[in-house]
């Protein structure tokens, strides 16, 4: 890509935004597919292939997970350092190393250090892309963006699995080079479509980086709406894995209720996603934010708590999975947002990074606390716990969207050039 973006006066034209929107939309297809393909397929493989048996095929996952926490932040900081598009062609390149080169792995050690390394770039692919599209699009665009990257997430939710049995009848293997071929062209994607959006300064020595990346965490850390919206989203992502991770176990301490019907409540969940979720973001691109953000919060409550009437039969827990999508949809797009907006000049990638915490957080925390909420007493009790921390999380987020900020100018990064200012985008 040439370091100049055409346009008058250096600024993109409207042509060209739309490109790389379009762009970091395949990126995220491509990425929600390989991902589809891999995890169904994942411990399967790893008790026939991979070396690991019982329980330790599910260290895969958690030390994917490590690798996402503990490189969320660092990808963040790195990406506002040395641009946005660099950093977002780094981690997909790196994905698809770590991902495909599992085709060809036999061994434990080699599996579990692979799915570590694919981890630390992955933690910086979603908050990357977040931070394109806040560079792309002006304010009142915003909602609506962040609701269509949600609309082909959920497409690729939906087609990966159905890809990965496909690959699965050549070898189980055969998932990961699946993948690994997917996420290759993600990152063709990002290099023909994605403008350059920082010409890289002079050489900064290893301790001025760090300096940079101790100012970057300190600044978040002091950050009180970073925080609150931090504690929402992770209220929130905690109770979600109650359904997502324990959902089967507990509503079958109700209700019998098969593995087939239970995968079914998320296919209407993604499916709900796909027809409603660009209504609901044109209705809410010019609604308060802190509304939206409660509203969001409270509806996913309700929905999960609708799970406590199990008992009523089936098309009760379908109500309960519409209810809690619907909560989502106005929920995440809003947060996203909002951050984009109000995140600090040159620390848009950071904040978004800061913000993904939230669904580590929740992975590590919600599928153990809901068991354990189900051995102390009975599930429809920990379905309605659902409702008050729903509520707590939309007052957090709510009070966050509603909380002045404070710059700091002597933390704050020299702002980098940017090929692409925000533009409105007369498509989307």
């Amino acid at each position: 890509m040439s370091a100049t973006t055409p346009g008058a006066g250096g600024a993109p034209a409207p042509r060209q935004v739309t490109f790389a929107f379009r762009g970091l939309l395949t990126v995220r297809l491509l990425g929600a597919l390989a991902d589809g393909i891999m995890l169904p397929f994942v411990i399967l493989w790893a008790h026939r292939v991979g070396g690991l048996s019982g329980a330790a095929a599910g260290a895969l996952f958690l030390v994917q997970a490590v690798g996402e926490f503990t490189g969320g932040l660092i990808g963040g900081a790195l990406a506002d350092r040395i641009g946005h598009r660099r950093m977002l062609l780094l981690s997909t390149t790196g994905m698809a190393l770590g991902y495909g080169s599992l085709f060809l792995v036999h061994h434990a050690v080699f599996a579990i250090l692979l799915f570590l390394a694919a981890g630390l770039f992955e933690s910086a692919f979603h908050p990357t892309i977040a931070a394109l599209i806040g560079d792309l699009h002006a304010g009142d665009d915003l909602h609506q963006a962040y609701g269509l990257t949600r609309v082909v997430a959920s497409i690729g939710g939906i087609v990966g699995p159905i890809l990965g049995a496909v690959a699965v009848t050549f070898s189980l293997s055969s998932v990961f080079a699946a993948a690994g071929v997917l996420l290759v062209g993600a990152a063709v994607v990002v290099f023909v479509a994605v403008p350059t959006d920082r010409t890289l300064g002079p050489e900064t020595t290893e301790k001025g980086q760090a300096e940079e990346l101790h100012r970057s965490f300190t600044h978040i850390l002091r950050d009180r709406r970073l925080a609150l919206l931090i504690l929402g989203g992770s209220l929130l992502t905690i109770t979600f894995t109650w359904w997502e991770a324990d959902g089967l176990v507990l509503l079958n301490r109700v209700e019998s209720i098969s593995p087939t019907a239970y995968a079914t409540l998320f296919a209407v969940d993604a499916l709900a996603i796909i027809l409603f979720q660009m209504r609901i973001s044109r209705w809410a691109r010019r609604r308060d934010t802190g509304r939206l953000l409660f509203l969001g919060a409270a509806l996913q409550g309700v929905g999960l708590a609708g799970f406590a009437a199990a008992g009523l039969g089936y098309p009760a827990l379908v109500t309960a999975a519409l209810i809690t999508s619907f909560g989502m949809m106005i929920y995440g797009p809003a947060t996203s947002a909002f951050l984009s907006r109000h995140a600090p000049t040159g620390r848009t990638a950071t904040y978004q990074a800061a913000l993904s915490t939230t669904q580590d957080i929740g992975s590590a925390i919600g599928p153990m606390s809901g068991l354990a909420l189900g051995r102390i007493g009975p599930p429809v009790l920990i379905w309605l716990c659902a409702l008050p921390l729903g509520l707590l999380a939309g007052l957090a987020n709510a009070r966050a969207a509603r909380t002045p900020h404070k710059t700091a100018p002597a933390t704050q990064p020299q702002p980098h050039t940017p090929h692409i200012p925000p533009q409105r985008d007369p498509e989307n």
